[in-house]
């Protein structure tokens, strides 16, 4: 089946240690959010980003999304309805849509050096981790003002700030030509339905509030039963289609696509490809027969604390990761899975991995962005 594809990526902000006159690092580095990051400054480094001439990108209405890269944060308003600040919390780059997911990755690469460049003046970088490790809360100061009740309660993409200014993750977007309305919705509700399997192979939240938490991934913990765990858009939806689940398109080019959202940050392209490959088995793998409106609070709460030590998870992975490889039999995206089957040998989540480097160097991020 044919399809295209596209990346979403958010990357915290970071700085790393200047060595002293022996080699070492005199601290552990520092992680940037909307306590210390300028939205002006920021804005103006970012500006006039390539893709701001792309129309099959979906545009922001208050001008801030408007090409390949943009802030991601928390908009605030005046009590008139004026758009004020955004308390940022990183980085967000989205790819043009591809051909493959091979294809989003590269340009996802290329994007991420254009932007590294624009950063390196103010003494940034790009650094991936699932979710804030050093706040111990998201506080609105000041409190919302009736304005931003209202328009809150209205478009409800702002629900629960309070987590998704903390966290950090991936949106993989797939679109199929060839599927009517009620059938890219069906897809939508099966990868709901097996989130909790999928998402442990990205697992990358070990940390909260300066220090290891209590399971590998604290961003699925308090997100993704708060929050969809996947979006699709079509124009005649059936009947009774959840509407968290499935919106109208914003523009022509969004018809029919789906938008995976439940995975934590990934730490190399590796690792992404292989979460898209993942992804993309799911939706082609007419053998596995689940279909979900809502994600399950208590199966991603416990694959967030426990993943693959927790028996129903481990096996409902190695279930959608051996479907997704019949379904991908033939295809190239099926030898980006193999990496999958190793996390899941080893039981082993990318977590792990951080927490590695957490007790070498301190760091709570991965100091890069992806290689």
């Amino acid at each position: 089946m044919l399809y295209s594809a596209g990346f979403e990526f958010e990357y915290a902000l970071v700085t790393l240690p200047s060595p002293d006159g022996t080699g070492t690092a005199h601290d552990a580095g520092t992680f940037h959010d909307f306590g210390d990051l300028d939205f002006t400054t920021l804005q103006a480094a970012l500006a006039d980003g390539s893709g701001s001439s792309d129309e099959d990108l979906v545009r922001g209405d208050l001008g801030i999304k408007s090409g390949y890269w943009y802030l991601e944060g928390d908009e605030r308003f005046t009590p008139d309805g004026t758009f004020d600040t955004m308390l940022v919390k990183g980085v967000e780059i989205r790819t043009p849509i591809c051909s493959s997911t091979t294809e989003a990755a590269d340009r996802l690469l290329d994007l991420q050096e254009l932007i590294a460049k624009r950063l390196a003046p103010l003494g940034l970088r790009l650094g991936i981790v699932g979710f804030n490790p050093v706040r111990e809360a998201y506080v609105l100061d000041p409190p919302l003002n009736e304005w931003e009740q209202a328009m809150r309660t209205e478009h409800r993409e702002y629900d629960h700030a309070e987590v998704s200014n903390l966290s950090y993750g991936p949106d993989i977007n797939l679109s199929f030509p060839d599927l009517e309305a009620a059938e890219v919705v069906a897809l939508a509700q099966r990868l709901t339905y097996y989130s909790p399997f999928l998402v442990p192979f990205s697992f990358s939240s070990p940390f909260h509030a300066g220090r290891p938490w209590r399971g590998p991934s604290k961003r699925t913990y308090e997100r993704t039963w708060r929050r969809v765990a996947t979006r699709c858009f079509v124009s005649s939806p059936p009947a009774g289609a959840e509407t968290t689940l499935v919106h109208p398109p914003r523009i022509p080019r969004e018809e029919g696509r789906i938008e995976f959202k439940a995975f934590d940050a990934f730490l190399s392209r590796d690792l992404l490809l292989a979460g898209a490959a993942l992804t993309l088995g799911v939706c082609l793998a007419d053998d596995l027969p689940g279909l979900a409106d809502t994600p399950s609070r208590d199966l991603h709460q416990r694959a967030a604390t426990s993943a693959f030590t927790d028996p129903e998870i481990a096996a409902g992975a190695r279930d959608v990761l051996a479907a997704a490889r019949r379904a991908l039999a033939g295809r190239p995206e099926a030898g980006h899975l193999e990496v999958l089957d190793t996390l899941l040998s080893a039981g082993r989540t990318p977590a792990d991995s951080l927490l590695d480097a957490y007790s070498r160097t301190g760091l709570m991020f991965h100091p890069e962005g992806l290689r």
